[in-house]
């Protein structure tokens, strides 16, 4: 066992102050993410003892004791204080053929060779675009936009690929388009013709997007994605190629340990278009998990258990990530324990034996299949 703590990371989108509660650290700046993994960008600090007792140093971390076959998945605690990009992830076969293509003739585009899924567990009230919107409903609103006429025929000939790249062409104009996107988003709703009537929280979404991204086009990428507001303890898992951005919530997020993206917009960093547009699955749909302690999305190669309170069993042969999320939790295995304060986390190779998590308030646990 080995007991752990985040590595923060404080990109300009996350709550001031947002992860306090689990670090202790009130920096006055943004925070974003808390990773607990091995993946080399933010491996996850030992924390006070490693396995067999022996104590850690400094700067000791998981990923020098544990490969990424031992240790296949990636947790987060996330603050969104404001939109993320709008993204999507490659799946194994994408992510293997454009890094092999990266290493040999660029540009680099992703982050590691590896797949990447997702689920993202509310913690509170979470707002999200997540999978694509009805096309009718989209061209309700594109075709609103002065300018975006063609992208609004494809969408009413549900081409979305046509609508992505039209409305990518437009980024040298983008601050006039994007100035017109909340009164569009007004007269759409208003006129009543779309398939549902948009809530408060999606109208203000859109807003908060063209304020915060005034020059980037890709805030008309938007109205192509649905809207979910997540409640406390909802779910939603990502299989690659779903597009979507956080909007604004806590949340606690577990994915295959990877941190490849590919951007569309709502971003400063590089966006590669063609390259996301090469991955997009415009079938697939996201799984929404309502209210279940037992997260098991279908075709996921993890799951999770959210212990309220209480105890729960963790069966040997998987890796096993325990993070305290509300009060401290105890971890034992063969009559060994670990304590992990909130904020903190406890690890379980595949190759111990069975374990048992106790939790004061509410820890999440992650199980996926791995090497011991």
């Amino acid at each position: 066992m080995f007991s752990i703590r985040g590595d923060v990371k404080d990109y300009d989108w996350g709550i001031l102050d947002g992860l306090t509660p689990w670090t202790q650290d009130s920096s006055g700046a943004p925070q974003a993410e808390l990773w607990f993994g091995v993946h080399p960008s933010g491996p996850s600090p030992i924390d006070a003892v490693v396995h067999e007792g022996e104590t850690a140093s400094p700067t000791e971390n998981l990923a020098d004791h544990l490969t990424r076959e031992q240790a296949p998945v990636l947790a987060k605690i996330l603050a969104a204080g404001r939109p993320l990009s709008v993204q999507v992830h490659p799946n194994a076969r994408e992510a293997k053929r454009m890094w092999d293509q990266q290493q040999i003739a660029g540009p680099t585009v992703l982050a590691d060779a590896y797949e990447k899924a997702e689920v993202l567990v509310a913690l509170e009230p979470f707002d999200a675009f997540v999978g694509w919107r009805p096309t009718s409903d989209a061209a309700e609103v594109i075709e609103r936009v002065d300018g975006l006429a063609l992208a609004a025929a494809a969408l009413h000939a549900e081409d979305r690929v046509a609508a992505i790249q039209l409305i990518h062409e437009q980024q040298l104009q983008a601050q006039a388009f994007v100035a017109q996107l909340p009164e569009a988003i007004d007269r759409a709703n208003d006129a009543g013709s779309m398939t549902r009537v948009m809530s408060e929280a999606e109208i203000a979404a859109y807003r908060q997007a063209a304020e915060n991204f005034p020059a980037d086009i890709g805030v008309l990428m938007t109205p192509l994605l649905d809207f979910v507001t997540l409640l406390p303890g909802d779910a939603v898992y990502l299989a690659p190629g779903i597009p979507h951005s956080y909007v604004r919530g806590i949340g606690f997020e577990v994915m295959t340990s990877s941190d490849n993206v590919l951007r569309l917009g709502l971003t400063n960093k590089p966006v590669f278009v063609d390259r996301a547009l090469d991955i997009l699955d415009f079938d697939a749909d996201p799984q929404f998990i309502h209210g279940s302690a037992s997260i098991a999305p279908v075709g996921a190669d993890f799951r999770l258990e959210v212990v309220t309170a209480g105890s729960a069993p963790l069966a040997a042969g998987e890796y096993r990530l325990v993070v305290a999320i509300a009060g401290g939790v105890v971890v034992a295995v063969d009559g060994q324990t670990r304590k992990a304060a909130q904020g903190s986390g406890v690890v379980v190779t595949a190759g111990e034996p069975d374990a048992v998590v106790a939790a004061q308030g509410m820890a999440i646990a992650v199980m996926a299949p791995a090497a011991p």
